[in-house]
């Protein structure tokens, strides 16, 4: 497994991992132009990009835009492995991290609890679903300050 930043090669292969997970999933466009506003990483294994997440730094936070991981390697500590590699080489170091994430989405809510995640909020029918329907998004943030007292210390 080899975790790095994402490259202009590696869109065809990450839109297919979004495509394979998500109901709407992001264009190809979007991808390249993450590529160069965001901090975008990849996880490869035998030259193959197997997962990729997304994240933006905003002053001293970050949201996470988006995380997927190929459904073939799901469950097997490939996406932890990435979010925390990902997170420890922001260049803003950010007090905070943002995410939504559809309510019955389990498993990605159990890996983001792992990471040091916990909800603040429920955004209502905030995610489309087949047939016109809407899921609801849970709002979840991740402190990434080891020792608040340094937040407050003149």
């Amino acid at each position: 497994m080899h975790i790095r930043k994402m490259h202009l090669d590696d869109v065809d292969q990450v839109v297919l991992i979004e495509q394979r997970v998500q109901y709407h999933p992001w264009t190809r466009k979007q991808f390249v132009e993450a590529v160069n506003q965001y901090h975008v990483m990849v996880v490869e294994e035998n030259s193959q990009v197997i997962a990729f997440c997304i994240l933006q730094p905003v002053l001293d936070e970050a949201n996470l835009l988006l995380m997927a991981t190929d459904p073939d390697y799901q469950g097997k500590g490939y996406g932890y492995a990435l979010l925390e590699k990902a997170i420890d080489t922001l260049s803003n170091s950010p007090v905070q991290i943002f995410l939504e994430v559809r309510e019955s989405n389990v498993a990605a809510i159990k890996l983001y609890e792992k990471s040091g995640f916990h909800q603040i909020d429920v955004r209502k029918n905030y995610y489309p679903l087949p047939h016109g329907a809407k899921e609801h998004a849970v709002i979840m943030v991740k402190s990434c300050s080891d020792d608040f007292s340094q937040l407050f210390k003149m």
